[in-house]
């Protein structure tokens, strides 16, 4: 079906690109614009929701399990195995959703990500899984073929994820071949203040020596 879908889109002049991503704790939900919260497994809802800690998103979220370190390594394979499925399609632009709460996201927070391993704590253990996760996915999506990061540059939250911290990642990133770091923010807890409106999120974009936090 998603090869159907990328012919049509190249026979009509335009390129096909794809994004992955994992919900974490968002998931098993029903749409924003409806009805918030969890679906039941009664309704077709998932048996278990993982995240990086048991914490959720909001009281009305599913209460997620904590990955295992077996767990995230089935989390990494699995994105390499759609990075494949979507080079089979044909599909020539890929984006690593890593923003707007969702899983990456998540282990990136201190707001969400609560571990005291190799993947929680400082900043180098809690970026562990996206880079991980770019790694995996670099050596299996074609060298020539542009590859994507998404990040929520800020939650605009004090003392957690902000501009620095991203800075710090997407350093990293492009040494580790990724082409494109897009730019958004918020989105890992329901109570951050966005000072939505015009343009607020452009600036995110803009070149900056700052330093990571450790």
């Amino acid at each position: 079906m998603l090869g159907r879908i990328v012919s049509f889109i190249h026979e009509q002049g335009s390129v096909a690109g794809i994004q992955l991503a994992h919900a974490g704790r968002k998931a098993s939900t029903h749409r924003p614009w409806e009805t918030p919260g969890a679906i039941s497994e009664a309704e077709g809802g998932w048996k278990k929701v993982v995240a990086p800690s048991a914490v959720a998103f909001a009281d009305t979220y599913p209460m997620p399990q904590a990955l295992t370190t077996e767990g995230i390594q089935e989390v990494v394979s699995a994105f390499a195995a759609a990075a494949r499925r979507a080079c089979q399609a044909g599909f020539r632009v890929l984006e690593i959703h890593g923003a707007h709460g969702y899983l990456i996201h998540e282990f990136l927070s201190p707001l969400s990500n609560k571990r005291a391993d190799n993947y929680g704590g400082s900043f180098e253990n809690r970026t562990r899984l996206c880079r991980e996760i770019v790694a995996a996915v670099r050596s299996t999506w074609p060298k020539e073929l542009p590859l994507f990061v998404r990040i929520s540059s800020t939650d605009w939250i004090e003392r957690a994820w902000d501009v620095d911290d991203s800075v710090g990642l997407a350093r990293q990133l492009k040494s580790m071949g990724v082409d494109l770091i897009d730019c958004s923010s918020g989105g890992n807890v329901p109570h951050a203040k966005i000072p939505v409106g015009p343009g607020y999120q452009t600036a995110f974009a803009t070149v900056s020596a700052a330093k990571p936090k450790s």
